[in-house]
């Protein structure tokens, strides 16, 4: 599959702001980093195409994200809401991305994780392309990775 940052971009800008109101602008790669304390999301792509798709965003911004999603003070977000609020952007991410894909795939429920020492990794995957976004001057990222078929390692 060939990775097309823009896409991805435009993906995530279009569900960011009619999700949340928030407008997102491109951010740099080497923005991206560990935070304090910070939210990420993936959901896993199968079928005739396999991958996963993460999403890693600041604590703050998932309060505020899960605040608006909520329509609740963001003072009395919980972390299971940071955490339900992020995954449900992960699954929208994930659906517009399937629906680039050129046949017939589906997608898994996401997976969360909150806190500030952690690593995410999908075993057997290669990374394709992270594109990072700013949004309310936070770095949030969205990684795309492939995992090779079993009909392309027989082949």
């Amino acid at each position: 599959m060939n990775f097309n940052p823009e896409e991805i971009y435009q993906i995530t800008a279009t569900i960011w702001e009619a999700a949340l109101g928030l407008r997102i602008g491109p951010g740099s790669p080497d923005s991206i980093g560990n935070h304090a304390r910070s939210t990420a999301a993936c959901i896993q792509i199968t079928g005739a195409w396999n991958g996963a798709i993460l999403l890693g965003c600041p604590a703050e911004l998932s309060r505020l994200a899960a605040s608006i999603m909520f329509s609740s003070d963001a003072a009395k977000v919980t972390i299971a809401d940071l955490q339900d609020a992020v995954a449900e952007l992960v699954n929208m991410i994930g659906g517009n991305f399937k629906a680039l894909l050129p046949e017939t795939c589906y997608l898994s429920l996401p997976s969360v994780v909150e806190g500030g020492d952690y690593s995410a990794r999908v075993p057997g995957s290669t990374l394709l392309g992270r594109v990072p976004f700013i949004c309310e001057g936070h770095v949030v990222s969205i990684t795309v990775l492939e995992k090779m078929n079993q009909q392309s390692a027989a082949a």
